[in-house]
């Protein structure tokens, strides 16, 4: 078994264009996410992208590279094709790290990997925090999540659940864990009609009856970059 990083680095954002290469401070976000990541122990570590920008910051911050122009649905969908043109072995497990994911929690990844290592049935995992801010709850960009007695994902949406309970809810943090058996099995699974409203690529998993652990990080400060807002906010935080 061994331990793969990847970060999908797919450049047009409807959102926020041209994010990846935004500064925050005097680095751009990407660097940002890629200097974070080599902290991490791990077998390999690669940026998986479609544009030669991406691949020259990444070469430059000497971290491997995968260039693609193939059409991929969202970050899992370009992982799975990535992990079989790699010859990944179905034991391996895999993280992706979003790439507009700033200042993500180092911690949660260990927390995340160490569970996976310990329960081999886990076969998809996420990383999940707790919301104590009304703005945050009712922000479309933030993804809410509710969980079973035993932390595992019921449903994922951009929308606001639970009903009545802002102050008090799980979100979201843009970070997986797959063992490649279920990267595999990705592509050929049932899209859920949910995801293409929500545009979460998860729930495509629950909607074909693969669980989704839920890994609670007790501590995060990290900021998913999808506005203007979020940016602006991202480079008031002291790196």
């Amino acid at each position: 078994m061994k331990i793969r990083i990847v970060i999908p680095a797919r450049f047009n954002s409807s959102r926020l264009p041209k994010k990846l290469i935004k500064k925050i401070n005097s680095k751009t976000l990407i660097e940002h996410v890629l200097l974070r990541a080599k902290k991490i122990k791990s077998d390999t570590l690669i940026v998986a992208t479609d544009i030669k920008i991406i691949e020259q910051i990444a070469k430059s911050s000497f971290i491997d590279c995968w260039y693609s122009k193939n059409k991929f649905l969202n970050g899992t969908d370009r992982i799975s094709f990535l992990s079989k043109k790699l010859n990944y072995k179905k034991d391996d497990i895999v993280i992706n790290i979003q790439a507009d994911e700033f200042n993500f929690p180092l911690s949660g990844i260990s927390k995340m990997i160490n569970y996976m290592k310990k329960f081999p049935s886990i076969r998809v995992a996420t990383l999940i925090t707790r919301n104590k801010k009304r703005a945050m709850y009712e922000d479309k960009n933030v993804v809410k999540v509710l969980v079973d007695k035993d932390n595992y994902g019921l449903t994922f949406s951009r929308s606001l659940i639970p009903y009545k309970s802002p102050t008090n809810s799980l979100i979201h943090i843009g970070i997986y864990g797959y063992r490649v058996d279920a990267l595999n099995m990705y592509p050929n699974l049932s899209i859920c009609p949910y995801e293409k409203y929500e545009k979460l690529e998860q729930l495509r998993f629950l909607w074909n009856n693969i669980k989704i652990k839920c890994i609670l990080v007790e501590k995060n400060k990290s900021i998913s970059i999808n506005s203007l807002k979020d940016l602006k906010v991202a480079r008031k935080f002291r790196v």
